[in-house]
C-alpha cells in the first residue's frame, strides 16, 4: 500500500500490443505529472482541461522527446474514480511507448502503483464500499455470462443494499437493549418488541447465504466427470463435446492415465468436463494413480456422465458404482459405440461419437443440470468465501440473541451477541475492516486497477 499523499501511476491495459494503451495517474501531483508528459494541441495546462473532458495532444518522455499523439482524460477530486485528482493517458498500445510513459511519470514525481491501489483509494475515499471493490475484481475475472452478471451485481452494490436494512434493524435493537441496561429504572423492558426484527434479520441472512454454494459453482464452474471402464469411449465423447481432438484416442484400453479437463459454456455457466482414467484393477503404478485420481474427481464432481460399452454387459461393480453416484448427484448413463453391432444397455441413452447419435441428449443433460443448479438464483449476487464466513458468523450471533430473548437471558449477553453480529456485517462492507484484511483483498487485483 502506498501512502495516501503519494501520486501513483500504472499501466491499466493488458500487456502486449493493442489498439489503445492506458496509463492511469491518481493523487495530489496528477496535474503537474500530466503537464510534464503531455502537450495539448490547444496549448492548455491540465488545470484548464475542464473536468470530465478529453483533450488531444502529444505525449513526450522525460527528455522531452515526442513519443505519440493521443488523449488525456482528467477529473478533479472528488468526482473521479479514486476520489482524488485523476487522469488517464490514452495512446497507441505499444509496450515500448507505455513503459516510457510510465517511467516518465515516475521521474516526474509519481510512484508505481501496487495491485489494486486505484480501487483501494476509491474505497478509502468513500467512492465504493468493500463489496463493490471486490465486485470490480470479480468482474475482471468473470469467464461466463452468469459469472459476469453476478459479479456486476456485487460491483453495483447489491450485496450492500441487502445488508443495510439488516444492519439498521440490528443497530436499533442493540441501542434499545443498551438503553434498557443503562437506564433500567427509566426504560420499559418489553422484550417482545425486539423479537420480530431479530427474527426478520435471521431470515434475511439465511436468504443471502443460500446463494453461497451457487456462487462457488458460478465462479469455479460446474464439474462434470466423464467416467466408466477402460475403452468405453470416454475420451471420444470428451473430444466430441469439445468439438476438438483434445484427448488421445486409441483402441488400447487404459490410454488415459490422468484426468484431462476443459471448459465449455452451457446455459451461461462454465462447465468443466473431466475425462477420467478408466476404472479397473490397475496394471502398474502409473495407472493405479490415474484410477485413484479418477475416483477422487468423480467424488467431487457436481454431475457424472457414465459410459458403459454397449457391446458388453454391465458388471455388478459398474452397476453398484452407478447406483451409488446417481443417489448423490445427477448422473447420465450412456450405452456407447451404438454404431457398432451390439446390445444396448437397459436404461441407458445410446451414443455414438461416429454417427453423433445421442450427443444432443448429452448436451441436454448438461444444460438441464446447469439450469437446475441456477434455479431460484436468476438474480444471483456473487458471494465470496470471505462474505460467507462473516455472514455465517453474524447469523449465528443473531440466532443466539433471538434465542436468548425467548429464554429470558441477561440483556448483557444478548447485547454482546448483537454487537458481534454487527461487527461481522460491517466487516463485509468495509465499514469496519482491519488493514490486514484490506491488504489481502487488494493484492489479488491486477496492477492498474
Amino acid at each position: 500500500m502506498q501512502a495516501a499523499f503519494d501520486t501513483i501511476a500504472a499501466i491499466a491495459t493488458a500487456r502486449g500490443r493493442g489498439a489503445i494503451g492506458v496509463l492511469r495517474i491518481s493523487g495530489p501531483m496528477t496535474e503537474s505529472v500530466v503537464d510534464r508528459l503531455f502537450s495539448a494541441k490547444a496549448g492548455l495546462k491540465a488545470e484548464d482541461f475542464g473536468d470530465l473532458k478529453l483533450r488531444f495532444g502529444s505525449f513526450r518522455d522525460s527528455d522531452g522527446e515526442v513519443l505519440d499523439n493521443g488523449l488525456v482524460f482528467f477529473s478533479k477530486a472528488p468526482k473521479s474514480y479514486t476520489g482524488e485528482d485523476y487522469a488517464e493517458l490514452q495512446c497507441h498500445g505499444n509496450p515500448y511507448i507505455m513503459e516510457k510513459l510510465l517511467a516518465s511519470a515516475v521521474s516526474s514525481g509519481a510512484v508505481p502503483a501496487p495491485p489494486g491501489e486505484f480501487t483501494r483509494r476509491a474505497f478509502l475515499n468513500g467512492k465504493m464500499d468493500l463489496t463493490e471493490c471486490e465486485g470490480v475484481d470479480e468482474l475482471i475475472r468473470a469467464s461466463s455470462k452468469k459469472y459476469a452478471s453476478a459479479a456486476f451485481r456485487l460491483q453495483n452494490g447489491e450485496l450492500r443494499k441487502k445488508l443495510e436494512p439488516i444492519s439498521e434493524a440490528l443497530s436499533r435493537v442493540y441501542a434499545h437493549i443498551q438503553g434498557a441496561i443503562e437506564f433500567s429504572d427509566d426504560v420499559n423492558e418489553d422484550r417482545s418488541m425486539w423479537s420480530a426484527p431479530l427474527d426478520a434479520a435471521v431470515s434475511s441472512l439465511r436468504e443471502i447465504l443460500s446463494s453461497a454454494e451457487v456462487s462457488r459453482k458460478v465462479r469455479d464452474g460446474l464439474l462434470v466427470a466423464i467416467a466408466g471402464k477402460p475403452n468405453a469411449g470416454k475420451s471420444s465423447l470428451f473430444n466430441a463435446l469439445l468439438e476438438e481432438d483434445r484427448a488421445l484416442v486409441t483402441s488400447v484400453a487404459g490410454t488415459t492415465r490422468d484426468t484431462l479437463s476443459e471448459e465449455i459454456e452451457i446455459a451461461g455457466l462454465n462447465v468443466i468436463l473431466m475425462d477420467t482414467a478408466g476404472l479397473r484393477k490397475a496394471k502398474g503404478e502409473v495407472e493405479a494413480l490415474g484410477v485413484e485420481r479418477s475416483l477422487k474427481n468423480i467424488d467431487i464432481a457436481d454431475a457424472v456422465i457414465w459410459l458403459s460399452d454397449g457391446a458388453k454387459k454391465m458388471s455388478a461393480e459398474e452397476k453398484d458404482l452407478v447406483k451409488e453416484w446417481s443417489a448423490r448427484k445427477p448422473l447420465l448413463l450412456l450405452s456407447s459405440k451404438s454404431d457398432l453391432a451390439g446390445s444396448k444397455i437397459e436404461g441407458a441413452q445410446a451414443v455414438s461419437c461416429v454417427t453423433k447419435e445421442g450427443l444432443k441428449e448429452v448436451r441436454d443433460f448438461l444444460y438441464k443440470t446447469a439450469q437446475e443448479m441456477l434455479e431460484g438464483h436468476e438474480d444471483l449476487i456473487l458471494l465470496r468465501s470471505r462474505h460467507q464466513e462473516l455472514l455465517e458468523s453474524a447469523l449465528e450471533s443473531v440466532e443466539k440473541a433471538f434465542s436468548g430473548l425467548q429464554k429470558g437471558e441477561y440483556l448483557e449477553l444478548i447485547a454482546e451477541e448483537l454487537g458481534s453480529a454487527l461487527e461481522r456485517i460491517w466487516e463485509v462492507t468495509g465499514k469496519k475492516t482491519p488493514n490486514e484484511i484490506l491488504d489481502i483483498i487488494f493484492r489479488e487485483f491486477c496492477v492498474g486497477k
